[in-house]
């Protein structure tokens, strides 16, 4: 399930994205309206994984440490949420007494390989097109 936290964490890097240029928390919260006591948190969680780069001090602020096209929101959602897992039993921590000759658990493992597949298959690049084409029908 993807949370709050990583729909956050997306509108927080579609706004990064968009400015290429350091940017504020605060000024990324107000825009995007995300709640500012989250933010920082999520920011840290993103920079940890390499994704954002921040500087402190005047003129500080966050930005993107990849381009657009680089990043997918697979990265993001492993960044924020830790690593997708659609089954329990497929962490390998399995204690269910039918493991061994389970005949679903290849099937949870073709789900986990498709929803990877489609999340891979995302870039930041290819949500702001999307947004930025959602808000040019708007206005129409």
């Amino acid at each position: 399930m993807i949370s709050n936290r990583t729909e956050y964490a997306v509108r927080a890097l579609t706004e990064l994205a968009r400015s290429r240029e350091m940017r504020k928390s605060d000024e990324i919260a107000e825009r995007q309206g995300i709640p500012p006591k989250f933010l920082p948190h999520i920011l840290g969680d993103l920079a940890k994984s390499g994704l954002v780069r921040t500087s402190r001090g005047f003129g500080g602020g966050i930005t993107l440490n990849r381009s657009p096209q680089d990043i997918t929101f697979k990265a993001v959602v492993e960044a924020v949420q830790g690593p997708i897992i659609t089954y329990e039993c497929l962490t390998g921590v399995d204690d269910c007494e039918f493991s061994k000759s389970c005949i679903l658990k290849p099937i949870w493992h073709k789900i986990q390989v498709a929803v990877e597949e489609v999340l891979r298959s995302i870039t930041l690049e290819d949500l702001v097109k999307e947004e930025d084409s959602e808000v040019s029908d708007d206005n129409t």
